[in-house]
């Protein structure tokens, strides 16, 4: 099972490399024509900044200026608090370093790359300038002057080498909702028909959603702030994930009622090939999202016709009927909703906003985050005191480096291990320049050739997924591995020395991931089934209120976390974790919605009642899929006959419409609950390496 993605062709991936090695170089040369003392910084900041868009990387440019003035004043006050006070000064850089890692877990984008980068800057510039700090002022400077370089760098050749932005930008943005609401539209169709695997594939496709979503700030950045277009894919999004859980809940009605009468079957059917055929109308162009519109609107009309036809008849049939029917009509009333903020930003009509998702942050996650990034540091320092390793600042620098960018991870000990590998290619390829051609030239011309290939070679990893984490490590860390500088070049027993405390750094990075609050496949299960009860007590409590949007919410963030160890379990337990998230989030989801029909004096208070007791049962410790209690059996049913009875002494269309709602809500409940309960309560069984992330 996968996740959505879009590779790009190799083609844009060429065109990606040969952009930024040509910023990269240009960077370069102007950091030598300035005399600056570390000239690699301003080639490293380009690939650093480099990303898929121009929005992205201007994004990220923006955010590492941000950043790196904060990390430059963090430094200033760390160097004047504790001069020569080794003790003193390193703690209080934990400190720093721990609280930037803190805050980035708890925010989104490039933002919380903003507060890395502002923890590991003021790291290596006060590290830099412990040894002389009167000099701090300057140090920070020349390091605020070479990001500043590489990033304008970076913006211009964005600027250059992608024109017609903002339009492609926005004829992008359409082609990706229309592709994923196309996608969302089959995904329920195959739900309908009673597909195999249909429940996964709409899994897939909520799962998919949040990154995307995530992905709008950048294009609103394409798009020179014209904010009207993805302000409406924000809503446009939010509703795909609504109708996609309503979708699974419309899954376990169909389950729950049992053997569906025929002529149910004939109509479901018929609602299947209206959404597949509404599925091939949506495009960007306008005429067909219209179409697709009519097209969602005629089945909702069809489907209210069927009601009226169902709902009057006073037998058991009636009540079968009306429980999946309400469930088709709610569903294709935000279908219809959904076409319409889908036509009007198609169509570049203003409406008002409604729903969008959002992250929430995680606190505990960011708690060990600082904790264990706080370790790092103290044992990098610890490592440089009892040795006086005269390359040992370099040691510590580059431990903050990549201990800061990684610890926001999930799967930091994976994803650290291959940026170790990425550097160790960067001291293999920084070789050939270090030992063959600085030895006989001075000129940047023969320089820029040869790093300029292995720039490229690099970039083209870059794009390619498997390779990514490398493939940044790679570009990253070649200009360092130089040794470049404008007053001589680098002795063959330097370059040594620089090459291993890089090489150290990283490997005791690696090393810290592992040892200090290791984020394990188990530590993953666990936390995703926390967070998951934690919710639903949140929800039975009552403590405050809640809206199914937020819900919703929570719902597409918990399936993209739990889509993102999927590939590193069997299937079996990925089916598990899968169908037990899914199941738990449909709980939540309908009790949210019985409480609303309540509240507008739609439901009696029992229905209630009986949902918050099959709440409680799954938040109960200990309670598993054998702890139904006969009692606990015959209340459900005798709810359930209770809300039948009232079902048949009424004449109003509307009151049994939601009296059947009720039912099936509570089916959905009840049918959902020993799934939920199994993967709340059993433990993760794993054997061998697949324990580990790394």
């Amino acid at each position: 099972m996968s996740k959505l993605t879009f590779t790009p062709s190799f083609t844009r991936a060429a065109f990606f490399s040969l952009r930024t090695t040509i910023a990269s170089l240009v960077a370069l040369a102007i950091a030598f024509w300035m005399e600056l003392g570390e000239p690699q910084w301003a080639a490293m900041t380009v690939w650093i900044v480099a990303q898929n868009s121009r929005g992205m990387s201007l994004s990220k440019g923006r955010w590492r200026v941000v950043g790196t003035l904060a990390g430059m004043v963090a430094a200033i006050v760390l160097i004047a608090a504790f001069p020569q006070s080794t003790w003193l000064f390193f703690p209080a850089l934990a400190l720093w370093l721990g609280l930037c890692a803190g805050l980035a877990s708890m925010t989104q984008n490039f933002r919380g790359y903003a507060l890395v980068l502002a923890g590991y800057t003021g790291a290596i510039i006060a590290i830099s300038a412990a040894e002389q700090p009167d000099n701090i002022f300057y140090i920070a400077v020349a390091r605020g002057t070479y990001i500043l370089l590489g990033v304008v760098c970076e913006m211009v050749a964005g600027m250059i080498f992608v024109p017609g932005a903002a339009r492609k930008a926005r004829e992008d943005l359409q082609k990706k909702l229309s592709h994923t609401m196309s996608s969302s539209a089959l995904a329920l169709g195959a739900i309908m028909r009673g597909e195999p695997e249909a429940v996964d594939r709409l899994c897939t496709q909520l799962g998919s959603l949040q990154s995307f979503n995530d992905q709008l700030e950048f294009i609103r950045i394409d798009m020179h702030d014209e904010g009207r277009d993805v302000n409406r894919a924000y809503v446009t999004l939010g509703g795909v994930a609504v109708v996609l859980s309503r979708g699974l809940g419309l899954r376990s009605r169909m389950a729950s009622v049992g053997v569906l009468a025929s002529a149910l079957r004939e109509d479901l059917t018929h609602f299947a090939d209206g959404i597949t055929e509404l599925a091939s109308l949506l495009s960007v162009e306008a005429k067909a999202a219209a179409q697709a519109l009519e097209k969602g609107e005629e089945l909702l009309k069809f489907c209210r016709q069927k009601m009226a036809v169902y709902l009057p008849r006073n037998d058991q049939t009636a009540i079968q009927e009306g429980i999946v029917l309400t469930g088709v009509e709610v569903l294709l009333e935000d279908m219809c909703a959904v076409l319409s903020s889908h036509l009007a930003g198609v169509q570049r009509i203003g409406m008002p906003e409604h729903h969008r998702l959002h992250r929430r942050a995680d606190i505990k996650m960011a708690f060990l985050n600082a904790i264990r990034t706080m370790a790092a540091i103290l044992f990098g320092a610890f490592i440089w005191e009892i040795t006086a390793w005269p390359h040992g600042t370099l040691y510590v620098i580059f431990i903050a480096l990549v201990c800061a960018r990684f610890s926001t991870f999930d799967n930091s000990v994976l994803i650290s291990r291959h940026f170790f590998y990425g550097a160790v290619w960067a001291v293999i390829a920084g070789i050939v320049p270090v030992f063959v051609v600085m030895p006989i030239t001075s000129s940047y011309t023969v320089l820029s050739l040869v790093l300029g290939t292995l720039m490229f070679l690099g970039g083209v990893a870059l794009r390619y997924p498997p390779t990514a984490v490398m493939a940044a490590s790679y570009v990253n860390f070649l200009p360092w591995v130089l040794g470049l500088d404008n007053q001589g070049r680098v002795s063959e027993l330097e370059w040594f020395n620089v090459c291993l405390a890089l090489l150290l750094a990283l490997w005791s990075g690696v090393l810290v991931f592992q040892i200090v609050l290791p984020f394990s496949l188990r530590h993953a299960w666990d936390l995703l089934r926390r967070q998951l009860l934690a919710g639903l007590r949140h929800i039975g409590e009552r403590k405050e209120s809640m809206r199914q949007y937020d819900w919703v919410d929570d719902t597409t963030q918990r399936m993209e976390q739990a889509f993102r160890f999927a590939g590193q379990l069997p299937k079996e337990q990925v089916d598990r974790m899968i169908h037990g998230t899914l199941s738990v989030v449909t709980v939540g989801r309908n009790l949210l919605m019985l409480r609303k029909l309540t509240q507008d004096g739609r439901l009696p208070r029992e229905a209630v009642s009986e949902g918050e007791e099959l709440i409680e049962a799954l938040t109960r410790p200990g309670a598993g899929e054998h702890h139904f209690s006969p009692e606990a059996s015959m209340e459900f049913r005798a709810e359930q006959d209770s809300l039948g009875q009232l079902f048949l002494k009424t004449k109003d269309l509307a009151v049994r419409r939601d009296l059947a709602l009720a039912m099936g809500a509570l089916r959905i409940m009840r049918f959902e609950l020993p799934i939920g309960q199994a993967f709340l309560n059993e433990p993760l069984i794993l054997s061998g390496k697949t324990e580990g992330l790394g």
